[in-house]
């Protein structure tokens, strides 16, 4: 059986995303940018192309928060994601 190949990402055309734990974000102490340079060296990522953007940007756009905790979620992500795709991706959203 062959084995798949994984497509990855070109890092110039993507956006690298760095997953933190809830212990990470509790952290009392504000990291210096030479802190976030080091961690992001140290630390997974994941590399993110426009598409998988996309993808996901409209997959939120669908979503129905179901309470007050992920209406807040919810709408964070998506004006982060539009954001993004405005800024980062040059892309033109309807209404944004």
């Amino acid at each position: 059986m062959a084995k798949k190949k994984k497509k990855k990402a070109k890092k110039k055309n993507a956006i690298k995303v760095i997953l933190s734990t809830d212990e990470e974000t509790n952290d009392e102490k504000e990291p210096d940018e030479e802190d976030i340079d080091e961690e992001n060296e140290d630390e997974g990522g994941i590399y993110l192309e426009k598409d998988d953007v996309l993808l996901i940007y409209k997959a939120l756009k669908n979503y129905k928060p179901v309470n007050d905790d992920e209406e807040m979620t919810y709408e964070m992500l998506v004006e982060q994601f539009e954001e993004s795709l405005v800024v980062d991706y040059k892309v033109k959203l309807p209404g944004v």
